[in-house]
């Protein structure tokens, strides 16, 4: 083995995200094809090297292009991802599950109390198949056997829903259905969500990267709560609407689970003020003036309707070349309206629209970066294996790298989509239905938007983290 072929450092430093952005997707003098063909090498001596417990460490050992697309397409999906703990969630404590695996409990009992009264003869099959099953669905049991606190709340706010909807169905095969009360219930979550979003409007904060993220985590489940409240029982035109068994019974598990999302809210609420001290700032305005920045930047690149015109305007650009499938797939990844509409769900939830237009333009930030590192030309007919592993592996070291300099709550959650980008360019190379080069260059598309996100994170995030920032 020569010196041109030793194994990559694991390096995270600058220096090695400075080395990577030199890297290109060409093959160098060390990739290219040699006498002693390392594509020839024997199953057996194959998987010795990089099968087992050795198999991740092995993968620095080879150049790409020394081993058969296959085997390199499998290398780049068990290459590590992101860890799916990388993003920090606000603690959960034991008295809050074991709160919400009774109330899902109570919810049960209420739904098999009313369904015992129910003729069966009297319903339709349809709503029938709602009453005759298990109430929660399976979920009140895993609420109660699992031992983590938080997976116990997740499915217990789960089972909350469907128990529900079983009361609703239940309700409405008795004839006590009466849409105005689900009506006025829902207004009254709705105000309730806004007393809560409005007891957090100062947005005061002792350490903004611990506690941007406990704002975040609350106001995200506000979004939710009000999406989950939205009917209000009339039409377009103030007339009361014509409603079914399903949407009765849907809107009714959808109240009981947003009472427990705002339950859980509180929950955190507490957690938040419980954290601030002597010297909490109240950073409203920074939040705000850092989405008017973002905003600035953003306007600085095309819409999503103009970006489609320029695609579309392109000579033959379609998804038939690695070109015209990169430039495809980095147009959907990188250029979303999602963070131009403001529903009313998101009214006053400034942490929430700081989180969600940072994310937007990072996206934007990463299309230019992905498109020049997957290195393709309209021309081009192919796209080999040895540069989708390529580009997971910068993607890595970028990611560990930013992670391990801005390592803060809201970082994270700010990073997630990047993270989240990096984990499913794995999915097109197993389960890829198309060319094998389109599969590879979709994944290599996913990774490096993960990468150029990581590497503006900074950006982003530090003007807000940092106190001392001007």
């Amino acid at each position: 083995m020569s010196p041109d072929d030793d194994p990559p450092a694991d390096d995270d430093s600058e220096a090695a995200r400075d080395r990577d952005d030199a890297d290109t997707d060409s093959d160098s003098p060390s990739d290219a094809p040699r006498s002693d063909d390392r594509s020839s090498l024997s199953r057996r001596q194959l998987l010795g090297l990089v099968g087992g417990a050795g198999a991740v460490g092995g993968i620095g050992w080879f150049r790409p292009t020394w081993l058969p697309d296959p085997i390199t397409d499998w290398l780049t999906t068990v290459y590590p991802d992101p860890p799916s703990n990388y993003v920090w969630r606000p603690p959960v404590s034991d008295e809050h599950a074991d709160a919400a695996v009774a109330n899902l409990e109570s919810v049960v009992e209420r739904a098999e109390e009313l369904r015992s009264r129910v003729d069966r003869d009297s319903v339709d099959e349809d709503t029938w198949f709602h009453l005759r099953g298990s109430p929660a669905g399976g979920h009140l049991e895993s609420a109660e056997d699992w031992g983590s606190a938080r997976d116990r709340l997740r499915s217990a706010t789960a089972g909350i829903q469907y128990a529900g909807e079983t009361v609703g169905y239940a309700t409405v095969a008795l004839g006590d259905d009466d849409p105005e009360f689900l009506v006025e219930r829902g207004r009254e979550l709705d105000r309730a969500a806004d007393d809560l979003a409005s007891s957090l409007s100062e947005y005061r904060v002792s350490d903004p990267g611990r506690d941007l993220a406990f704002l975040y985590a609350i106001e995200r489940l506000l979004s939710v709560t009000r999406i989950e409240i939205s009917w209000d029982g009339v039409d377009g035109g103030g007339e009361s609407m014509d409603y079914s068994a399903h949407d009765f019974a849907g809107e009714w598990g959808s109240q009981l689970q947003a009472q427990q999302r705002l339950r859980t809210a509180r929950h955190h609420r507490e957690q938040y003020r419980a954290n601030l001290g002597d010297d909490a700032t109240p950073y409203r305005d920074r939040l705000a003036d850092a989405i008017d920045a973002f905003w600035t930047r953003i306007d600085e690149y095309p819409r999503r309707s103009e970006m489609r015109t320029t695609i579309e305007e392109e000579r033959d650009l379609d998804q038939s070349t690695p070109y015209g499938a990169a430039r495809w797939e980095l147009f959907t990844l990188c250029f979303d309206n999602d963070a131009r509409y403001l529903g009313d769900y998101e009214r006053g939830l400034t942490a929430k629209q700081f989180v969600d237009t940072a994310r937007a333009l990072l996206a934007r930030r990463a299309h230019d970066f992905a498109l020049g590192a997957l290195d393709v030309e309209p021309g081009d007919t192919d796209y080999d294996s040895g540069r989708s592993f390529r580009a997971k592996r910068r993607a890595m070291r970028n990611f560990r790298a930013t992670r391990d300099e801005y390592d803060s709550p809201i970082a994270g959650i700010v990073a997630s989509e990047a993270a989240s980008r990096i984990r499913a360019g794995d999915v097109s190379l197993e389960m890829g239905d198309g060319p094998a080069w389109k599969e590879r260059v979709e994944s290599a598309v996913y990774y490096l938007v993960g990468a150029g996100m990581m590497r503006e994170l900074g950006n982003a995030v530090e003007p807000v983290v940092n106190r001392d920032a001007t």
